[in-house]
């Protein structure tokens, strides 16, 4: 308290206060570069009692100081290009002002966005204590109760009118090019993108896009003339993903253009019926700063194409089989019959995933207590587990396991196909072609029944099944000569899809998988013995020999001879001829 206290007056005059960013009078230097600039100039006075009649000031100069660390600051001084300052205010006796001017210059537009907030500029002062004599056993203070500080704003001139408020009314308007997407489809959607300005300029003027969780930015659409190609960002705020697209600085008066932003959308995996974009104009105006919120729904909906196909290998049997006989009691599958194998394809086409599908095969195995089809092994391929209604092989006959499946792997080789079942056509003989083939199946035969449930299958992917079997021969060979086509039904239907989304009908499809039984002899009542085809070649020796006996003894062997009174007649006219000459 005994300490003698200065009272200091400070101020802070800034000419001009407005700063017009286009009246660049100031050259920066050692450079070529022209600047808006304007002066500050601080003036200082003190009193007390008790002190002597000069004091020194510490003073700090600090320009936008509402800008946080690391913003860009808008102005620095014009000889040190720092936005703050150190420097000392000589006071040689009280009541005297003193004043000291600085040069502040205004960054280029291109490097800052905010032009509306006011520059602040801040100018704290201190006592230097070093300036007093040693003398003195109690040195002075600053006033207690008065602010060591001076704050003073310029402001940046916006096209706003003669109060430099701007006043923007900010109209928004989006749509999607498309209205519906697909899963499993390459789903890139663009929103086309129509913001403007009815009033005035917008400062800082940004539309914020809120992506959903299904959406990932791509882009900003370049190749069409008519839009426009803005610069936009990608960020996070607060957990939300935004595009953040830049209008203009300032977004000026009647503005009104389009653009196009590129999303693809791909993660469905837990998406409802629609996805949601929220669209946003923002600017930094104090009065009307955002414009109207833009919800865009676009609708989700999940399509799958699935089908069946399958094979018969061979397509045809024909008995009887060379060199080949029946036993009672067979041990091996070569003994039972030829083999028959059916391989049955479930294929995906898309574009949605599928899950939860139930596949079902009938399968022809007897008919009144006898054989048909006699199932050996059942093999699978894909996401595919089975099951059947009763056990298979139950003679427990001995068979092998191929290691590898050539046909399976080029029926899947060639899965690309268009898919549909064709008969092949076997050549047979014409009385066959009189008789039609009995069809064998699960409406008059018994059958096993072959339950499958298929795992997820996305698009393009598939599942096989392939039976191993073998003919059973005499069943067949003892109704020789009746045609026959082993007929196995095969049906699927898809229980549900892997989204939440789900189609109004699920697929659902069935095929008949078919083997034809025929035979390689005409269809004769009898048989002819050996001992009447040896008869009738000797009969007709027998014949052949009469018939020989009978020409000869009519003399159709003897050899024709001329009469002799004719050669005489010749003979005598050459004499007569030769006596004349």
């Amino acid at each position: 308290r005994a300490r003698p206290v200065v009272t200091v007056n400070a101020q802070l005059i800034l000419n001009p206060m407005i700063v017009n960013p286009d009246n660049k009078t100031c050259q920066l230097p050692g450079s070529q570069l022209l600047v808006a600039c304007f002066t500050v100039r601080v003036c200082a006075d003190f009193e007390g009692q008790s002190i002597s009649d000069e004091i020194v000031l510490k003073g700090e100069l600090q320009l936008d100081s509402l800008k946080q660390k690391g913003a860009v600051k808008r102005t620095l001084f014009f000889d040190y290009h720092q936005s703050h300052h150190y420097f000392s205010i000589v006071i040689e006796r009280q009541k005297q002002l003193r004043c000291q001017d600085f040069l502040v210059y205004l960054r280029d537009e291109t490097e800052f966005r905010d032009k509306l907030s006011p520059i602040n500029i801040n100018l704290n002062y201190s006592l230097d204590e070093s300036n007093f004599e040693d003398s003195l056993t109690v040195k002075p203070i600053l006033n207690y109760y008065q602010k060591s500080s001076v704050t003073e704003q310029a402001y940046i001139l916006v096209d706003c009118g003669e109060d430099n408020l701007c006043i923007p009314d900010l109209q928004l308007s989006a749509m999607p090019d498309k209205d519906q997407l697909i899963i499993g489809e390459e789903n890139c959607v663009m929103l086309i993108i129509n913001p403007r300005n009815d009033g005035e300029g917008a400062y800082e003027a940004e539309l914020h896009i809120r992506i959903p969780p299904e959406a990932d930015y791509t882009g900003v659409e370049r190749n069409n003339k008519a839009l426009r190609v803005l610069s936009c960002d990608y960020k996070m705020e607060n957990e939300t993903r935004m595009v953040v697209c830049d209008l203009g600085n300032p977004m000026v008066a009647d503005a009104n253009f389009s653009t196009g932003i590129r999303f693809s959308v791909q993660h469905f995996e837990n998406a409802d019926f629609s996805i949601n974009f929220e669209l946003q104009i923002k600017s930094s105006n104090k009065i009307n700063p955002t414009s109207n919120l833009v919800n865009l729904h676009i609708n989700i909906s999940a399509v799958a194409q699935v089908q069946i196909r399958g094979v018969s290998h061979p397509p045809t049997i024909i008995l009887p089989l060379h060199n080949w006989e029946p036993k009672d009691e067979p041990t091996k599958e070569e003994e039972i019959g030829p083999l028959v194998e059916h391989i049955y394809e479930l294929h995906n086409i898309g574009p949605s995933a599928i899950n939860n599908t139930v596949l079902h095969v009938g399968w022809p195995v007897s008919s009144r207590e006898e054989f048909l089809l006699y199932i050996l092994h059942i093999q699978t391929h894909g996401p595919l587990h089975c099951q059947t209604s009763s056990p298979i092989n139950a003679m427990q006959i001995k068979f092998a396991i191929p290691q590898d499946t050539p046909e399976l792997a080029a029926f899947l080789y060639n899965s690309t196909i268009s898919h549909y079942i064709r008969r092949r056509d076997v050549t047979v003989a014409e009385p066959h072609r009189k008789n039609s083939a009995k069809i064998l199946n699960c409406t008059n035969v018994k059958c096993i029944v072959i339950s499958c449930t298929v795992g997820q299958l996305e698009r393009g992917k598939s599942a096989a099944l392939k039976i191993r079997s073998r003919l059973w021969a005499q069943t067949f060979l003892e109704r020789k000569n009746d045609l026959y086509t082993l007929s196995s039904n095969v049906s699927f239907e898809v229980k549900s899809m892997p989204y939440k989304v789900q189609p109004g009908k699920l697929p659902e499809g069935s095929i008949a998988i078919r083997t034809s039984v025929i035979w390689s002899t005409p269809n004769v009542s009898f048989v002819i013995p050996l001992w009447v085809i040896i008869l009738a070649i000797l009969l007709g020796l027998l014949v052949l020999a009469m018939l020989t006996l009978a020409l000869w003894k009519c003399g159709f062997f003897d050899r024709a001879r001329p009469p002799q009174d004719d050669m005489a007649d010749r003979e005598q006219l050459t004499n007569n001829k030769t006596t004349d000459a």
